[in-house]
């Protein structure tokens, strides 16, 4: 019997020292933070929240403080050893742990404690100046003359501002103080040796890309790509004994289906177009609880995305599936000029799913995302109540393919939305033809869609074919049902849109994909009457 212990998964521990302490489960990427260390000195680093970025930094710090006997078996294990004969004073700066809800005054004193606590830890008298800035550049400057040149690294800079993204006043201040703050950063390079720098944005009014024109951005480069997140070779590896275990519990009949189900539901994020990676987050609570659910999503404020939608009046998240944009959306810039996709992508909602060249397609990562989304907007935004009720019910109608009580069901949740809703989603008689081209079928269907995957049903929205796109298509495991939307401007209208439904079905040849498919396959036209707010086949 092997007597090697078991693994433990290091659920809640970002710092490096007391995951290798405890003998955590650690997936080691010290190999592509040695690359960095040796080939630059200032970087930046763009990921969503809860991606590895705060593990990262305690990572560095602990290889630049030379800590020997956290590394062994490590990739890094002997440039740490080497470091250790000349350790490099370190200052790490998060800014997620500071009260967010504080004024600009606030974060200079929290800034000021900080500085001054590591001046202390080098035995470096110091005052606070009447500024954090100036704080800063004389204990940089000190420490650097007595200890050689310092490590920087600040974690979640811009979380100040995305926490308070709303309060217009309070993050013009936030932005005015940091500016300065990052100035004296790049004034005071020749006491730094290197400079680590983590976010979730890029904004230029803070000064980190303008007054920091040196930083190299790493965010969407291929080298990188793996940096935060578990790669598919990664998960198999490393946690290969809670596969078995979930197989051992009966979660999935076997490791293949498993394995399959997990990337359906977790994986998919990408932020250089080329590197698929895995939540950190999500992996450690799924294998922890053997149950999938939303966590990474749940973990997070949904306030702060729920008003972003509102704000830019977002009307259903289906209308970012497979979006086309021009890679200059990255650059850094304010909230305020950002565009949703550029929000969304930096937030983790939206990932790259293809790039050529230039053009880069970007789609929700997997199903994790998907179902969040769709519960926020049926919960926050539309108000539905007993929503997963209603999708639990029309995934029973499907499967037994009951299209009759799946119109029943929808039309409940039409009946429920707030009547300000159909006012921008609909049409009438006397809607002209370049307004209808506006008012489409997309937000019924896409209330669908949100319906099932509020449930936790997997379903799909604008299926491709060599002809076009299906609107919608739920996959049971008794059988596969395509459905066509089609909006009618009032009930003349419902028997042509059938008709139109039922042709384009067969012109785009949407069925063909399944003609040998094992499981039975129907096909359905819902058309929406735009008076009465209701479908009918």
């Amino acid at each position: 019997m092997s007597n090697t212990p078991l693994p433990t998964l290091p659920l809640g521990l970002a710092s490096f020292p007391l995951l290798r302490q405890k003998d955590r489960l650690y997936v080691d990427k010290t190999d592509l933070l040695q690359k960095l260390i040796e080939t630059g000195d200032y970087y930046f680093l763009s990921r969503p929240r809860r991606f590895g970025k705060s593990l990262t930094i305690s990572t560095l710090e602990a290889m630049f403080r030379g800590q020997t006997e956290l590394f062994s078996g490590l990739a890094c294990e002997a440039w740490v050893a080497k470091q250790a004969w000349q350790k490099t004073p370190v200052l790490s700066l998060d800014f997620s742990t500071f009260d967010s809800n504080g004024s600009a005054q606030a974060l200079h004193k929290w800034l000021n404690r900080k500085i001054l606590s590591f001046a202390n830890q080098y035995h470096i008298p110091l005052k606070a100046e009447d500024s954090c800035s100036e704080t800063l550049d004389c204990a940089l400057e000190l420490v650097s003359k007595e200890h050689g040149l310092i490590c920087l690294l600040i974690d979640e800079y811009d979380s100040p501002i995305l926490d308070n993204l709303f309060a217009r006043k309070q993050v013009n201040d936030f932005r005015a103080l940091l500016r300065s703050f990052y100035k004296v950063v790049k004034g005071c390079g020749k006491y730094l040796s290197f400079v680590f720098i983590t976010g979730v944005s890029k904004f230029t009014k803070t000064g980190i890309f303008s007054a920091l024109n040196n930083l190299n951005d790493i965010s969407m480069t291929y080298e990188y790509g793996s940096l935060t997140g578990y790669t598919q070779e990664e998960l198999e590896k490393y946690f290969c004994y809670f596969i078995e275990q979930a197989v051992a519990k009966k979660i999935m009949p076997n490791k293949e289906i498993l394995i399959q189900k997990i990337r359906n539901y977790y994986d998919g994020f990408s932020f250089n177009g080329y590197t698929k990676v895995y939540n950190p987050f999500s992996i450690l609570n799924f294998f922890n609880k053997y149950t999938f659910d939303n966590y990474w999503y749940e973990s997070g404020s949904m306030s702060v995305i729920e008003n972003y939608f509102k704000d830019h009046k977002i009307k259903s998240p289906d209308q970012y599936h497979l979006v086309q944009v021009d890679s200059e959306i990255m650059a850094p810039r304010e909230i305020e000029e950002a565009s949703p996709e550029s929000f969304l992508f930096q937030t983790g909602y939206l990932t790259i799913v293809k790039r050529d060249e230039n053009i880069l397609t970007l789609d929700y990562p997997n199903q994790e995302v998907k179902n969040s989304l769709a519960k926020m907007f049926l919960h926050r935004i539309y108000q539905i109540p007993a929503y997963g009720e209603l999708g639990r019910n029309i995934w029973e109608a499907v499967r037994q393919g009951n299209l009759q009580r799946i119109i029943q069901e929808y039309n409940a949740a039409l009946a429920a939305l707030p009547y300000h809703d159909f006012l921008k989603n609909s049409i009438t008689a006397q809607t002209s033809s370049e307004q209808r081209k506006k008012h489409d079928e997309s937000f019924f269907r896409s209330l669908f869609l949100m319906l099932l995957r509020g449930a936790g049903i997997q379903a799909h929205g604008e299926v491709p074919t060599c002809r076009g796109r299906s609107d919608v298509l739920v996959e049971s495991s008794d059988r596969i049902l395509l459905i066509e939307f089609k909006l009618a401007a009032s009930h003349k209208e419902l028997a042509a849109k059938r008709r139109e439904g039922e042709q384009q079905i067969r012109d785009a040849g949407y069925l063909e994909p399944y003609a040998t498919a094992s499981l039975p396959v129907s096909h359905a036209v819902f058309v929406i009457n735009a008076e009465t707010r209701q479908a009918s086949l």
